[in-house]
């Protein structure tokens, strides 16, 4: 066994989940339904719920069939379970927390999901996995969780599934996931204010996905499929990738991602490495004897540098460990770009092959785990009707450009876990229509230009006040509430848009669109409409100008929304703008906030750095160490959340 070790969340990560909703609102305890849809029966699942006490840093559990949450103590290590080789556990007497309740026994099989840190839901099938608590706090302290290269874990051979999430102030933040391992289809369904839902899990029943996996890898990872018990094991956690760390064996794929790694190592100590990285900017840097050193030169990073020690191993590419986890000088930076190497490494998009091949687009998704060697695991969970979405995580830092299953929402009111996934059928509310802005069907004074936004391609441009953009025969499947997206950038102050639908006769309402910096520098803005099924033509009508358009995208929602017209209020996000950023003395805010709060967020580690009443539109942040945060701005009982950087 193990001493249990949270997935780490890259720096980058923190941020993009952070900024996923402009709104951020204290909320507390939410329902937490578990369904089954899987071959087994409600009192064959056995469940436990164990995290942080995120108020007081202390370890607990959740009793799901009362609710209550309790303080980690080895005075529950009550349970007898199998002794495997001579192992009887950290208690040397083969006693584990008795923390599982069948499914069959949790009322209404719905608990109540507190405010709670580094959370995971446990679902076992057949018996309970076995724990131990240490404790509370102090050290050790936290929980064993299952260990599958411990050959004597009292686990091994038990089925089970986990939902990852954090339920704070700040909102629910959630997902499942394949870092370590898949063993069976797993579902998950986030509920919220204003008609949020959303779904992500798999599609396919668990024999599909089996024989889909053996379909679709090389010879090489099938050994990752264990055929009698149909579990499909991370490549890292597996004996033909075990490198001889720990007690294993060296494998036949230990070096898989060597010679990869090497051709990058060897080319960029005369090359300049020149890569995109989404939000974090774009950087420029050189392998400098054996260390890889990053500068910014875009974005929030600008002159600062970012280091990877040495070149990593193909077991610390593949986990995002050792040398790709590591604070060197500038440790935030410094993890930014070790998470960045890790996803391009396992998704082979670092360009060994071109001669001084300029700037690199790590962010373009159509570009993925084409060439070998690539981390072809994490590759078929992205592949089209395994996953909804075609979202997973495939390996740690596989949120790097939004490919993960992450479900945020600041106002919840519900999660759904899927024992056994969707099989098979897409569920509706994930569907969803993509518009690339320069497809129009017809349009006026509307100019096309190449955008730097992630994935590439072109965007609309150059609009003025009066210039529209028609899109023919844009089906709505269901009457119902839709999510409309438009990706913006902006260097001007007071630019609007509208939408309607068939030339006018359908207004759907206006949305104002931020300042964000730059006409390059992106950001998505969004309304919620009504709309009766049918198929229609859609308009973009620019009220103000002053805005480029990447795409607009249009998601079904579940629950029924009034009309969106999104009009200057102090809770609409692009009411208030904050400058400069980078700052490095006085942050600057256009509203009038007299009397209000403001808090601001250190965003990597979530805590509060700084509260004060607002007394004029600016603040002193001169204190603050370089880095990202956000700013909370509060006032008769609405929150606006900015992000800035701090030189």
């Amino acid at each position: 066994m193990r001493n249990f070790k949270f997935k780490k969340i890259p720096f980058i990560a923190v941020v993009l989940f952070m900024l996923l909703s402009n709104f951020m609102y204290g909320q507390g305890p939410i329902p937490f339904t578990i369904n089954n849809t899987s071959t087994f029966n409600d009192n064959e699942l056995y469940v436990a719920i164990v995290g942080i006490d995120y108020t007081t840093g202390n370890h607990v559990w959740v009793n799901a069939k009362t609710s209550q949450v309790l303080p980690m103590s080895s005075s529950y290590n009550t349970v007898t379970g199998p002794t495997i080789g001579g192992n009887t556990g950290p208690g040397q007497n083969s006693k584990y927390a008795n923390c599982f309740t069948k499914l069959s026994e949790i009322p209404n099989k719905t608990f109540t999901l507190p405010q709670i840190a580094g959370c995971r839901v446990f679902i076992a099938k057949g018996q309970q996995l076995y724990f131990y608590f240490f404790g509370a706090n102090g050290a050790p302290s936290g929980y064993t969780s299952p260990n599958p290269l411990n050959v004597t874990d009292p686990n091994q051979g038990i089925l089970y599934e986990i939902i990852e999430l954090t339920n704070n102030q700040y909102g629910f933040f959630g997902n499942p996931s394949r870092v370590d391992s898949y063993k069976y289809p797993m579902g998950l369904e986030l509920f919220g204010a204003n008609g949020y839902q959303k779904r992500v899990g798999e599609l396919k029943k668990h024999a599909d996905i089996v024989a889909a996996f053996k379909a679709n890898v090389p010879s090489q990872f099938q050994g990752c499929v264990n055929d009698a018990t149909g579990e499909i094991t991370a490549p890292s956690k597996t004996p033909a990738f075990a490198d001889g760390t720990g007690g294993t064996t060296v494998g036949a794929q230990a070096n898989y991602l060597k010679p990869y790694i090497d051709a990058i190592w060897t080319k960029y100590k005369t090359e300049d490495l020149i890569f995109y990285a989404g939000d974090a900017g774009v950087f420029k840097g050189r392998v400098i004897g054996e260390q890889l050193e990053m500068v910014g030169q875009s974005g929030g990073f600008v002159g600062r540098t970012g280091r990877v020690q040495y070149r990593p191993s193909t077991q610390e590419a593949l986990e995002g460990k050792g040398v790709l986890d590591r604070r060197l000088v500038d440790g935030d930076l410094d993890l930014v770009i070790q998470a960045q190497l890790t996803a391009a490494i396992n998704r082979h998009v670092v360009n060994v092959t071109t001669p001084n091949p300029g700037q690199q687009n790590w962010y373009d998704a159509s570009k993925f785990y084409q060439v070998n060697p690539t981390n072809h695991y994490s590759k078929f969970w992205h592949l089209p009707g395994i996953s909804v979405d075609n979202l997973a995580y495939g390996f740690a830092y596989d949120d790097v450009a939004d490919q993960s299953p992450s479900l945020h929402t600041t106002q919840p009111t519900k999660v759904i876990a899927v024992f056994g996934g969707y099989g098979g059928s897409t569920p509706t509310t994930s569907s969803s229509t993509l518009i690339q802005a320069e497809n129009y069907s017809s349009m006026s004074g509307i100019q096309v230009e190449a955008t730097t936004d992630t994935n590439g391609g072109s965007n609309v441009g150059y609009t003025d006040t009066g210039d529209w953009m028609a899109y023919n025969n844009i089906n709505f499947p269901m009457t119902g509430a839709y999510l409309i997206e438009y990706r913006v950038a902006s260097a001007v102050n007071g630019a609007k848009i509208s939408s309607d639908l068939n030339a006018g006769t359908i207004p759907l309402g206006s949305v104002n669109i931020p300042n964000t910096g730059g006409w390059q520098n992106w950001q998505t803005v969004s309304q919620t409409v009504n709309v009766n099924a049918g198929t229609y033509n859609f308009g973009i009508y620019i009220q103000n100008s002053g805005v480029n358009i990447n795409w607009i995208k249009i998601t079904k929602t579940g629950a029924t929304a009034r009309v969106a017209s999104i009009d200057t209020k102090i809770e609409e996000p692009s009411s208030l703008i904050i400058y400069p950023s980078p700052v490095e003395n006085t942050l600057f805010y256009t509203t009038d906030l007299a009397g209000g709060d403001v808090s601001i967020i250190d965003s990597q580690t979530g805590t509060a750095v700084s509260g004060q009443k607002s007394t004029d539109n600016s603040i002193n942040v001169s204190h603050l160490k370089s880095g990202i945060y956000l700013i909370i701005f509060e006032k008769d009982g609405k929150k606006i959340v900015k992000r800035f950087i701090k030189k």
